[in-house]
């Protein structure tokens, strides 16, 4: 009866172990909190930079475009700077002009042919699995996601 036992509880330990071991492997991919945090924070950054943009500095401002901005335009035209002075939670983020706008995440802003609209996707550049993006847009509602596996 002994033996009995065993063989029947050695399998289910074992198969616990095994989905235990995957699920921690999961968990190792995904990013952590604080690099989705991060990522979260670059594109609440870019949405306020490009509203300031578009409708200027403050209300009332003669200094809004009438339109929302490529990110070389956004970038260039000191509105990205102007909002991260501001905010204590962006602003020893060290952003860059070209895609990779911070070490690992690529980002994609596309903007309407009218200037009226954009959508913004920043990318996880990581391999494998554990890819993470944050999407936006116009709206100023802010997606998170990951591939399907």
């Amino acid at each position: 009866m002994r033996k009995s036992g065993f063989f029947f509880v050695a399998p289910v330990v074992l198969l616990s172990l095994a989905i235990s071991a995957a699920l921690l492997a999961q968990d190792q991919k995904f990013p952590s909190q604080g690099e989705r945090a991060k990522a979260v924070n670059v594109v609440r950054l870019i949405n306020t930079a490009e509203v300031t943009y578009n409708m200027g500095s403050k209300k009332g401002a003669t200094d809004g475009h009438g339109r929302y901005a490529s990110w070389d335009d956004l970038y260039r035209s000191g509105a990205v700077q102007s909002v991260q002075d501001r905010w204590a939670m962006v602003k020893d983020l060290q952003l860059s002009a070209g895609p990779e706008v911070i070490p690992g995440y690529r980002l994609d802003l596309i903007v309407s042919p009218d200037g009226q609209s954009y959508s913004i996707a920043l990318h996880d550049k990581k391999e494998g699995d554990g890819l993470f993006s944050v999407f936006s847009d116009s709206t100023g509602i802010i997606y998170w996601g990951a591939p399907l596996q």
